[in-house]
Formats: structure tokens, sequence, C-alpha cells
């Protein structure tokens, strides 16, 4: 016999094997309920991948409902298994709460939840030229996720709030020079159980902020993963000097660095 034919001669054997074994796993403990289905299922789980089904410009209205109409259909005749991943991006021109009000008006068109144990997540992608939805689909549970795919940076965007008028953009440095108030970002327990903060850490974090000095919008843009959502909690409570230009206050946008002192080091500071 062929060596190749003997070979998977010998991987069917073995998932016979495997097979009866559940099986009889199953009669001698009436305790211990076993689904055979299961496994199909972790061998299917080497080959499905997640893929993109469709996306659209959320101004195109006529569009995006005929994409939303035939993404739950998709889903819906698809196994109890298969979950969809939604990515919204805000636009070029953009509003801080544009991304949000995005994922809630789209939300609300698919109909399907949008928590882990729903048939559908969403997830802030970042930013593009035009505001848009991107709709994925992730056949089984243990299949990888696409991730976003945003095609500018946080720092490509202008917001309709600080208008170019009365607006500046500082360089990487600069902001630190206007802080009243630095807030250290606290380790959370994940973080801590990695032993993350046992060494002085850092997170860039965008920041837009008025005239009055006050923090209006923040994003991360770098860092260990872990530490992202707590600096950009920490962000949100600086304090900053009014920045005067000619004698008039402005807004102004910039990148600080939110430090993370080692686990014993005290967590505000004011300056």
């Amino acid at each position: 016999m062929p060596r190749s034919k003997l070979i998977l001669l010998l991987a069917v054997l073995l998932m016979a094997l495997c097979v009866s074994a559940a099986r009889a796993q199953d009669d001698d403990d009436e305790g211990d309920d076993v689904d055979i289905e299961l496994i199909p299922n972790i061998v299917q789980c080497v080959a499905p991948t997640a893929y993109k089904f469709d996306e659209a410009q959320f101004a195109d209205t006529k569009n995006l409902d005929r994409v939303i109409r035939d993404y739950r259909e998709t889903l819906y005749a698809m196994p109890a298994e298969a979950k969809g991943i939604i990515y919204v991006y805000g636009g070029q021109m953009s509003r801080f709460d544009e991304i949000a009000e995005i994922t809630k008006t789209v939300e609300g068109k698919v109909g399907l939840g949008n928590s882990p144990s729903s048939k559908v997540a969403f997830v802030n992608g970042g930013y593009r030229r035009t505001a848009a939805v991107e709709f994925t689909i992730v056949p089984l549970d243990c299949s990888k996720t696409l991730g976003a795919s945003p095609d500018i940076t946080i720092e490509d965007v202008r917001f309709e709030e600080f208008p170019a008028a009365e607006s500046v953009r500082l360089s990487r440095d600069d902001p630190r020079n206007q802080v009243s108030n630095e807030v250290f970002g606290k380790c959370g327990a994940a973080a801590m159980a990695m032993g993350v903060c046992r060494e002085s850490m850092q997170v860039e974090v965008f920041v837009a902020v008025d005239k009055t000095g006050t923090v209006r919008f923040v994003k991360e843009i770098g860092g260990h993963p872990l530490l992202r959502a707590a600096a950009v909690f920490a962000a949100k409570q600086w304090k900053f000097r009014p920045l005067l230009v000619a004698g008039m206050p402005k807004n102004f946008v910039g990148v600080i660095l939110v430090r993370f002192p080692p686990e014993t080091h005290p967590m505000i500071v004011d300056e």
C-alpha cells in the first residue's frame, strides 16, 4: 500500500477511535454528558478563518441598510457558533462622540445585541477618510478575528467641536508644558497579575483640550495593551492651564505620556 494512503487510513482509524471512546465514556458515566458533535468542531477549528462580509459608508444610508439586511440573513443561516464583529470608523472630519453615535445607530438597525454573549459585537475601529462600518463574520469561537483596518491616525482627525481658527495642534512634547495636574495611571488586576507594573511604564494618549484647560476627548495610541484603558481613564482627569496665543485662549490637541509608576508609588502628583 502506498505510504500516503497508509497515513490517510491511520488518520481515519484514529478519528474513529476518538469517536468510539467518547461514546463509551458517555455510556459509562451518566453524569458526564459528552457531546459527540464537539469532536468535528475541534478538528474544524484548524480551517475556518474570519472573513470580511461587506462594508458601507455611514452616510450612504440606502447601501448601509442593504448590507445590514444581507448580513443579518447570512448570520441567521449559519451555525450557532458563528458570530459577527462590526468595526465602526469615524471620519477625518469628526465629532468627539461620532463613533459612539454611529455604533448606537447601527446597533439599532442590526438588532442582534452588542455584548460578549450576543450574536454580534461592535468594535471601535479608529478613523478613516470617511466614516464607515465594516461587517465581518467569525465562523467558530476558535476562529481568529480580522481586526480593524483604519486608514488614518487619530492625529489626522479634525474635530467639529474645535474650529480651526480657534484651535492649535501642538508638537508631541508641548502639551506637558500646559499641565497643571498630572494623574498617573493605575495598574489593573490583569496587568498586576502579569507583572506589567513591576517597573515604570508609559502609554501615549492623544488629548483634545478646550480653552479652559478641560480634557474633552482622549484616545490611546500606543503602550502595553493591558494598560491602555487605565491610561485613557487617567488622561481624562488631567488638568491643563489655558493655552494663550497672542493673549487669546485656544483649544489644543496633542499627545501626552501617561506614566505608570511601580506599584508602590503614589498615583497622583499635583504640580
